[in-house]
């Protein structure tokens, strides 16, 4: 590798907040926590007010899929006054077994962060990638488009932007469906779309802000998507437009892609799923490193992900599409394996050792890393099951409750609100119609839900949840406003007064909507 005797403004800009974040924190390593649960409402509420313990669950990523949740919280186990020097080769180099709960498995761990990793540039480039919005129940087919899609924004992360993918999730809520009656604005209907379609969003951090990179970026998604039938939507990045704002560039098509119509059953549903997380320091290609990997097992899919970096750690959360083995068989075999001497924690030699006890074998003309390569995510922990049977995850019979937070930075920056939401659920519908003496509050789901601790001292949460459309019976009735307005402003209304009965201080704003773009200004994308 040549020396480079100039470097640049970034590199040495990078150089300064990794300094600046080293001395802020005595303790290097970050720890955390990842939890593969079987998906119910109320799970991280409980989590997160557990206790004093679990208070300080504060940087927080959960998420769901096919009836699979995971929640990844960072957390500080030693204050200041008694952290202890972390050396560095103390790391793990075997896999970590996990700590069997009431809903899955949950693991704990410490990783190196990157303080130069950029999680929340100032410009991004952010795409909504529509498979099979109509999908009712996920098949084999699903799976692997999943898989090539996000292997192919990783790509172009890595090849045209020289950059790397600060978020990544599916399932995805799609733009609200706009209806007009021969194109006249004063019959426009707006219907919110299912909080749950087959579909990847996902947002790329660019250093070159260029129009050239953002149309060729653009051109290589929208090529994908043309040739395999997929919606594309670009976020609209027009001065005053928040994020959930969407250019439209190319419709779904209804029909199945060509590619996925070979031997490989595509039709059929998948009967086994198995959550796996990858941590390490956060870098670019990371993803496309652990992707790319997966592709040599033509039909091992990815039927949900999550992805993003907390304390400049990456979480790399993928949900496995499992053909022809059951979720019995898997864990005993993923079980046995976990808790073996020698069982590795790095991604491709765990999967690659799984794999081959599960009589899953690779494809010999697959990509092989060269002699010498460095692997972006050959240092990482990886973290996998248990095996889940999926379920159907909410459809078109619910809808996208979008909420946001802003809080003086504190141990119970999550907790604390979340507390104050869910009781604010129960407060606005005592009883769910059609579930009687039920509350919304043990019904509403956390679909997605990303929270941070920022530089500026402040704790900013944002979430979206699966509600019951039965509720807006309730809020029906004469007037302009629709039944899902009216539910949103009364939430509101009753979490901020939720908010001051409990007396949590510094809480400067909390927002409900269901348009994500009606959340506050400074909401993450």
């Amino acid at each position: 590798m040549s020396l480079n005797p100039r470097p640049s403004i970034r590199t040495l800009a990078d150089l300064a907040r990794a300094g600046f974040e080293i001395a802020r924190q005595p303790v290097t390593k970050v720890d955390f926590e990842v939890h593969h649960v079987r998906d119910r409402p109320g799970y991280l509420r409980d989590l997160a007010g557990g206790g004093e313990e679990t208070m300080a669950f504060l940087e927080t990523l959960c998420s769901s899929a096919a009836g699979v949740g995971v929640a990844i919280g960072t957390r500080t186990r030693k204050r200041a006054d008694d952290a202890e020097a972390v050396g560095p080769h103390d790391g793990q180099q075997r896999a970590e077994p996990p700590q069997p709960g009431a809903d899955g498995w949950i693991f704990g761990q410490t990783a190196w962060p990157n303080p130069t990793f950029i999680y929340e540039s100032a410009e991004t480039f952010e795409g909504l990638v529509a498979i099979d919005p109509a999908a009712r129940e996920v098949g084999e087919w699903h799976g692997l488009a999943v898989r090539d899609v996000v292997k192919e924004i990783a790509e172009a992360a890595v090849a045209v932007a020289g950059a790397p993918l600060v978020s990544v999730q599916c399932p995805a809520q799609l733009p609200t469906i706009v209806k007009t009656r021969n194109h006249d604005l004063s019959t426009r209907k707006e219907t919110p779309s299912s909080p749950r379609s087959l579909a990847v969003r996902f947002a790329i951090a660019l250093r070159d802000v260029s129009a050239t990179m953002r149309f060729e970026l653009g051109d290589r998604i929208r090529e994908l998507c043309e040739k395999q039938g997929f919606g594309l939507w670009i976020a609209d990045t027009r001065p005053g437009h928040r994020p959930g704002n969407w250019f439209e560039v190319c419709p779904a098509d209804d029909a199945r892609s060509p590619l996925y119509n070979g031997d490989l059953r595509p039709r059929q549903r998948v009967g086994t799923c198995l959550p796996i997380t990858c941590a390490g320091p956060a870098r670019a290609g990371s993803t496309l490193a652990i992707v790319s990997f997966l592709q040599r097992y033509p039909r091992v899919g990815v039927i949900g992900c999550a992805e993003t970096s907390l304390s400049d750690v990456a979480f790399i959360h993928l949900l496995l599409s499992v053909p022809g083995v059951g979720t019995e068989r898997l864990n005993r075999i993923l079980g046995k394996l976990l808790h073996e001497q020698g069982a590795p924690a790095r991604p491709r030699r765990l999967l690659q050792e799984l794999f081959s006890r599960l009589g899953l074998r690779p494809e010999e003309a697959g990509p092989q890393a060269q002699p010498g390569a460095s692997d972006p995510a050959g240092d990482y922990q990886t973290f996998a099951g248990p095996a889940f049977a999926p379920r159907p995850g909410a459809g078109p019979e619910s809808l996208a409750v979008w909420v946001s937070w802003e809080v003086a930075r504190r141990d119970d920056g999550l907790a604390a609100p979340l507390r104050c939401l869910y009781q604010a659920l129960g407060d606005v519908v005592p009883e769910v119609p059609d579930s009687p003496g039920v509350p919304l509050s043990e019904v509403a789901g956390v679909d997605y839900l990303i929270c941070r601790a920022t530089e500026q001292s402040v704790v900013r949460g944002k979430a979206k949840l699966a509600v019951p459309k039965a509720v807006l019976r309730r809020f029906s009735g004469p007037g302009a406003e629709a039944p899902a307005a009216k539910l949103c402003a009364a939430l509101e209304d009753a979490w901020r007064a939720r908010v001051e009965k409990s007396g949590v201080d510094g809480v400067s704003e909390v927002t409900v909507a269901w348009r994500e773009f009606w959340l506050g200004h400074w909401a993450y994308r």
